[in-house]
């Protein structure tokens, strides 16, 4: 019964619908909330629905219209997401059927920063909620910090910790845009400490002398610019550039969410990190449930180093 567990995955939520501080979040995970192939993203006044199965399209108008009950005053969107990224785009529609503005920005918050965001645009809206538990874990280290961000994208890293007390920023990322973009949330936010580089995250690391508190890594499935990232072939190099970069009693934290065989991140943080002490990162956030046998359901994996 789609509508039915549509009903369970939003009552799941309750504590993230009542938090002032944050309305960005998802509202249903796929097989771990029994709707396989379907996802859904709550950003501000939009959901954001992304169908990456064919096995939805029987009952999937019954789950709009689930959610639409739970959140009568919300913009659907829905993103056709059948295929590779790689291999073609994502086809984009309001539900019920009205015009689309494609380039319509939303204001939505995520433990207390504003974030403009473009949800109507694709799959891509500008914020990746599946994160934010780790950004929440991280400000716990925010406090006068040197932050650089790798593959920043539009510096949701990055703003959360200087909300949080960093002293300065650094947002590394090939996508000239995706950077402007975390340059305007800065300034909305009155943020200050920030700045922007667009370069691959290797050449920046291997041509920086600073030193940085603390260093995330948080790479998409595949990138652009020159050959483009691939895990088994580049992850190694950068996590040994990066690691030369973290601070005494500073912190690396690295994510992978390769298709296919999951990269060994864990082996190759150890190897790349001499001298470093592995530190427990945090568990998913209450949005991504996790269910047993199936851990095609975890989003991405993390780990994290710490420098004695």
């Amino acid at each position: 019964n789609p509508a039915a567990a549509v009903a369970k995955a939003w009552e799941r939520r309750a504590a993230l619908h009542a938090d002032p501080a944050s309305d960005c979040y998802r509202v249903v995970h796929g097989e771990g909330d029994a709707l396989p192939g379907l996802r859904v993203e709550r950003y501000g006044s939009v959901l954001s629905v992304v169908v990456t199965a064919a096995c939805c399209a029987p009952w999937l108008d019954q789950a709009l219209a689930a959610l639409a009950t739970a959140m009568p005053q919300a913009a659907i969107v829905v993103h056709d997401h059948l295929t590779d990224l790689r291999q073609g785009g994502v086809r984009s529609r309001r539900w019920p059927e009205v015009p689309l503005d494609a380039e319509a920005v939303v204001e939505a918050r995520e433990l207390g920063v504003a974030y403009p965001l473009r949800p109507f645009a694709g799959i891509a809206s500008g914020l990746y909620v599946d994160q934010r538990a780790n950004r929440a874990w991280l400000r716990g280290r925010a406090s006068g910090a040197r932050v650089l961000n790798l593959f920043a994208y539009t510096g949701a890293f990055s703003l959360s910790l200087l909300a949080a007390g960093a002293a300065e920023a650094t947002d590394v990322d090939l996508s000239q845009p995706a950077l402007a973009r975390a340059g305007e949330a800065a300034a909305a936010n009155g943020l200050s400490g920030h700045r922007t580089v667009r370069q691959d995250a290797r050449g920046f690391c291997a041509g920086d002398d600073g030193i940085y508190d603390l260093v995330i890594i948080d790479p998409p499935t595949s990138a652009q610019g020159g050959q483009g990232w691939v895990a088994r072939r580049d992850y190694p190099e950068l996590l040994q550039l990066a690691w030369a970069r973290v601070a005494p009693g500073g912190l690396l934290l690295a994510t992978s969410n390769a298709i296919g065989k999951p990269f060994p991140l864990r082996e190759a943080l150890a190897a790349a990190c001499r001298g470093g002490k592995s530190a427990a990162t945090p568990q998913l956030g209450p949005d991504i449930p996790q269910r047993k046998g199936f851990p095609e359901g975890r989003p991405f994996r993390c780990e994290a180093m710490a420098r004695p």
